[in-house]
C-alpha cells in the first residue's frame, strides 16, 4: 500500500503505528481534538490498513536489522549452543584452587549454581523447560468438581468458536475411555 494520500492521515497511521493513542495521533496532525472525530478518523480503513503495513515494515526491517547483526557478530545458532555446552562444562569442573602463596593445589573447586544456570538455559534453548502459570485465582482448576471442569472447557470451546458438531465429537472422543 503506498503513502496515504493526505499527509495528516499519513501521520496519524505513524503515530498509531508508534503506539500513541487516539487522541494523540489526531493531535499530532493538527487537528483539534474531538473524541468522535478521532475514533470515525482513526478507524477509517485505509489508515487501519496502512497502520498494519507501517508496524510490518517496522519489524521486517528490525528483524533484518538483528539478522545482518547477528551475521556480523558472527552468532549463530550453533556458536551459542557450543558456548553454552562449553560455559556449563567449565562450571561442573570448576576453576582451580591456589594456596595462598597462589600456586595451583591441583583441586578444581565447581560452580554449581553456574552450571545449573547453563543447564536451564540450554534446556529453554532445546524447549524442555516450559513456564506454566494459571490465568485465573491460583488453585482455581483444583477446586472444581469434574462436571465443573467438564463444563468450563466446553465453554472455553464456544468462546473460541468451535462448532456444536466439533465440540460433540470431543466430547465423544473424550468420554470414550
Amino acid at each position: 500500500m503506498p503513502i496515504l494520500s493526505k499527509p495528516k492521515h499519513e501521520i496519524i497511521a505513524n503515530a498509531l503505528a508508534s503506539g500513541k493513542s487516539q487522541a494523540e495521533a489526531y493531535r499530532a496532525a493538527g487537528y483539534v481534538y474531538k473524541p468522535a472525530n478521532a475514533s470515525r478518523l482513526c478507524r477509517r480503513p485505509s489508515i487501519e490498513a496502512r497502520v498494519r503495513e507501517i508496524i510490518s515494515e517496522r519489524a521486517n526491517s528490525e528483524a533484518k536489522a538483528r539478522e545482518i547483526g547477528l551475521e556480523r557478530a558472527a552468532l549463530t545458532e550453533e556458536w551459542i549452543i557450543l558456548r553454552v555446552k562449553h560455559v556449563i562444562d567449565l562450571s561442573i569442573r570448576g576453576l582451580p584452587v591456589h594456596d595462598r602463596s597462589g600456586n595451583p593445589t591441583g583441586v578444581f573447586k565447581p560452580d554449581l549454581d553456574a552450571a545449573i544456570s547453563g543447564l536451564k538455559l540450554a534446556a529453554k534453548i532445546a524447549g524442555l523447560l516450559i513456564h506454566r502459570h494459571e490465568i485465573d485465582q491460583a488453585g482455581d482448576f483444583a477446586r472444581m468438581t469434574d462436571a465443573e471442569l467438564d463444563r468450563a472447557l466446553f465453554e472455553q470451546f464456544k468462546a473460541l468458536g468451535l462448532s456444536d458438531r466439533s465440540l460433540k465429537e470431543i466430547r465423544a472422543s473424550a468420554f470414550a475411555d
